[in-house]
């Protein structure tokens, strides 16, 4: 693999530092670094590494956001809220998780646990106007990270970009019926 392609990948294998790769580029049972595998391979742990959502909003955790984007999507204000069992179905997490995660939404200001009126047994959760205002810096700062995208790559990359990565999905979606 030259170096014009992935030179810090390269710059780490040399001087020993790759934390996944101690002895080199090339180890029984891995991909190759020069193979267009091992380039894809590559290029998605590094978007892993980067963690673009924990960058999202400061001072919230990337589940936290989650929470609120989900409540904020599919309880639309003056809604009954939702129940943590689907939120929990929703963000595919476990109850107790989530019921974490609301404790400190709440405590925040950010969301509310409210009775529901059709069943007092059960309990809801809904945004607060505290919590709204976090989901549009959120909607906000992410239009605004994507649209510098748009305009770093170019309308035509960026077309190509969003197409392929649907592939991948579509992908990677094929492989896990497969497997079930």
């Amino acid at each position: 693999m030259s170096q014009e392609f992935h030179p810090d990948l390269h710059k780490r294998h040399q001087a020993g530092r790759d934390p996944d790769s101690p002895e080199g580029c090339h180890h029984p049972g891995r991909l190759p670094d020069d193979s267009i595998a091992g380039r894809l391979l590559h290029s998605i742990r590094m978007f892993h590494k980067q963690e673009w959502d924990r960058h999202m909003i400061s001072g919230y955790t990337p589940g936290e956001v989650r929470v609120l984007m989900g409540l904020m999507h599919f309880n639309r204000l003056g809604g009954p809220g939702m129940k943590v069992s689907e939120i929990s179905s929703m963000m595919n997490v476990t109850s107790p998780t989530i019921t974490q995660f609301i404790n400190g939404l709440e405590g925040k200001g950010l969301v509310e646990r409210v009775m529901d009126e059709n069943d007092r047994r059960a309990v809801r959760v809904k945004l607060t106007a505290e919590g709204v205002q976090v989901v549009q810096q959120v909607y906000q700062d992410v239009a605004s990270r994507f649209n510098g995208l748009v305009e770093y790559l170019g309308e035509e990359d960026s077309v190509k970009l969003a197409d392929l990565l649907m592939k991948v999905y579509h992908y990677q979606e094929q492989q896990r019926s497969q497997e079930t």
